[in-house]
């Protein structure tokens, strides 16, 4: 499950309890998505999306690195939700 502003669900053209694929965004020519999250009305600020670790590790870029921890940046990767295309996979892949 993905915990969304439900203002946000509906803007985006989606239902609250829809499943949705969501896709990280970072240039670097590899297609990082989850598949088949459930979107989850919740009282958190518009724009913002929040989910459980390790099931959305995936959509985190290792060349993304907090200054001075130099670890990755999972708690800042943004993201898109597109419809569902495939239920419970997770997938990465080059461009």
């Amino acid at each position: 499950m993905i915990f969304v502003n439900e203002a946000d669900i509906i803007r985006l053209g989606f239902k609250p309890g829809q499943k949705a694929d969501v896709v990280s965004i970072w240039d670097d020519g590899v297609e990082r998505r989850v598949k088949g999250f459930t979107l989850l009305a919740f009282d958190i600020p518009a724009g913002q999306a929040a989910a459980y670790y390790p099931e959305v590790n995936p959509l985190v870029p290792l060349e993304s690195t907090g200054d001075g921890s130099h670890t990755p940046t999972s708690k800042f990767v943004a993201i898109r939700l597109e419809a569902a295309s495939e239920t419970g996979l997770i997938l990465a892949k080059s461009a």
